[in-house]
């Protein structure tokens, strides 16, 4: 038995002789390894007065366009939504609004309530969004002569 304890001794420590032997290596380094987070940047064209609408009948709608630029690296998505400022709320209230960009309809429904679906837009990437600004025909004659003055606000999101 002491033989075998031994013997197997023996072995391992062959083993361990002849395999750890060394062996050649060598290194590349690859430098100047840069990491920038990408930007987010949105602008309006016009930037002011985009829906400014002169002389609104009831039963008359107004259309005009508000582009919206992506001005960062990244891709975006973008939403459009309004808040009254100053003026009638009544007037307000009984305004309607239609957004499409390209053809596909982004809002419809009250002034009031805007808040368009998102927009994906591109790096580089200007895309037109055209409003549709109406007055029912059921507007009566309290409503003749009032204002809003609202302001748009155009959120962009790194789109996902």
């Amino acid at each position: 038995m002491r033989r075998l304890l031994w013997l197997l001794f023996g072995c391992a420590l062959a083993c361990a002789v002849t395999g750890a032997g060394a062996y050649f290596t060598d290194q590349a380094d690859v430098p100047d390894n840069v990491i920038r987070a990408g930007t987010l940047s949105v602008s309006a064209e016009p930037t002011s007065a985009a829906l400014a609408i002169d002389a609104l009948a009831p039963g008359a709608s107004v259309t005009r366009s508000l582009t919206v630029v992506n001005d960062g690296i990244l891709p975006e998505t973008v939403v459009v939504t309004g808040a009254k400022k100053a003026g009638i709320t009544d007037f307000y209230n009984a305004l309607t609004c239609r957004v499409t960009a390209a053809g596909t309809l982004l809002y419809d429904g009250p002034m009031n309530a805007l808040r368009t679906a998102p927009v994906r837009i591109a790096p580089g990437v200007r895309s037109e969004l055209l409003f549709t600004v109406g007055l029912p025909a059921e507007a009566g004659n309290d409503l003749a002569g009032d204002y809003v003055r609202m302001t748009l606000y155009v959120d962009a999101e790194q789109d996902r």
